[in-house]
């Protein structure tokens, strides 16, 4: 049974139903005057023209690299290795065809075992309850306070 509202015309409780004679052709149609609306007036050449023009953008930005001086970077092509680059402004395939990842060769880096430097950035080298000291089990199972460095330089990327 169909409702009565309050214009005394039928149809839902929120209002008027389909009109007589409205079909999917009216549906269609308020749709692309919905979408003349939004786009601008060239229609979709516009659209179509910044969407290449941005992908084109983001091809560059992502063609260039930088290798800092303490570094080489090992470049792969779709995860296989491909070559070392020396440092300095390098160029390569865009949008993650080809990826450089930078190592430092130049520089000593060292692990802390036991103890963290305070103001170190490594998360994996600290301590999880924020004690500077961790203490290790010996194979007697007494604990000992053990606290070593060990330094090391990368030599083959």
């Amino acid at each position: 049974m169909q409702s009565q509202n309050s214009n005394g015309g039928r149809g839902g409780p929120w209002g008027s139903g389909p009109k007589p004679g409205s079909d999917i052709e009216d549906l269609v149609r308020q749709g692309q005057d919905r979408l003349k609306q939004i786009l601008p007036s060239g229609g979709l050449r516009p659209v179509i023209l910044f969407a290449i023009l941005a992908l084109v953008g983001l091809g560059a930005w992502t063609a260039y690299y930088t290798v800092p001086s303490d570094s080489v970077a090992v470049v792969q092509r779709f995860g296989r290795y491909l070559n070392d680059v020396p440092p300095g402004l390098h160029f390569k395939l865009p949008l993650g065809v080809d990826v450089a990842t930078i190592v430092p060769v130049k520089r000593q880096l060292k692990q802390e075992f036991g103890f963290a430097t305070p103001g170190s950035t490594d998360p994996f080298q600290t301590s999880r309850d924020g004690r500077r000291e961790t203490q290790m089990v010996t194979g007697d199972l007494n604990a000992a306070l053990v606290e070593w460095v060990v330094q090391y330089r990368i030599s083959d990327p």
